[in-house]
C-alpha cells in the first residue's frame, strides 16, 4: 500500500490539530498507509546544520531521522493551522532542514482557521514549491462550520468531499512520477 506521511504543523500546547489530523489520518487512511508524524513530538530544533540543506549533507542526528521519514514517505499532507496568516514556524523550520527530499514529493494541505486557513496554505504552498515539492492541493476547515476553536469536529460532507479529491489526486501524481 502507498505510503502518506501526515505532517502535523502546529506545536502549540493548546492546538486542535490532532483532532483535525485524527480526521484526516481516517479518512486518507482507506487509501494509503498513513504515518503522523506530529513536530511537537519530533522536537526539530531551528535550523542547526553546518551545511545548507541544498548540499544533501545532514550531520546531526535529528536531521538524519528527519530525513528518513520524510525519504520513507510516498507522499505527504500537512495538517496546517494558521497562526497571523501564515504556518506556524516549525513547519517552515521542518521543510528547511532538507532540500531534495521534497523534490517532486506530492503534497497536500489540510488547513484550518477562521478563513479555513487559506492564506497559510497559500504561504506554505510557496514554501513547498519552492523547494519543489508537487503540491496537488489543498483543503480548509473553516472556524464555525467544520470545527469549533475549542477542536470539536463539524466537518461538512463537502469538505469530506474534497479531503477524498485530494486523495486521489496525491495518488496519480504519484502514479505520474512513477511513470516519468
Amino acid at each position: 500500500m502507498k505510503k502518506l506521511s501526515i505532517i502535523v504543523s502546529s506545536t502549540r500546547p493548546t492546538r486542535i490539530a490532532p483532532a483535525v489530523t485524527a480526521w484526516a489520518a481516517e479518512l486518507l487512511g482507506a487509501d494509503w498507509e498513513v504515518t503522523v508524524l506530529d513536530l511537537a513530538e519530533i522536537g526539530l530544533p531551528f535550523l542547526d546544520e553546518d551545511q545548507m540543506a541544498g548540499t544533501g549533507i545532514y550531520e546531526k542526528p535529528h536531521t538524519l531521522r528527519w530525513k528518513s521519514a520524510i525519504d520513507s514517505s510516498d507522499a505527504l499532507a500537512f495538517v496546517n493551522a494558521e497562526y497571523n496568516g501564515f504556518p506556524p514556524a516549525p513547519v517552515l523550520n521542518a521543510i528547511d532542514f532538507l532540500f531534495a527530499e521534497w523534490h517532486g514529493k506530492p503534497a497536500a494541505i489540510v488547513g484550518y482557521g477562521f478563513g479555513g486557513g487559506q492564506r497559510s496554505a497559500a504561504a506554505l504552498t510557496t514554501k513547498l514549491t519552492n523547494v519543489k515539492a508537487d503540491v496537488v492541493g489543498t483543503v480548509g476547515l473553516v472556524f464555525g462550520e467544520d470545527l469549533t476553536t475549542e477542536g470539536e469536529l463539524t466537518v461538512t460532507d463537502e469538505r469530506t468531499a474534497e479531503l477524498g479529491n485530494l486523495s486521489r489526486r496525491l495518488a496519480e501524481a504519484l502514479e505520474s512520477s512513477a511513470a516519468a
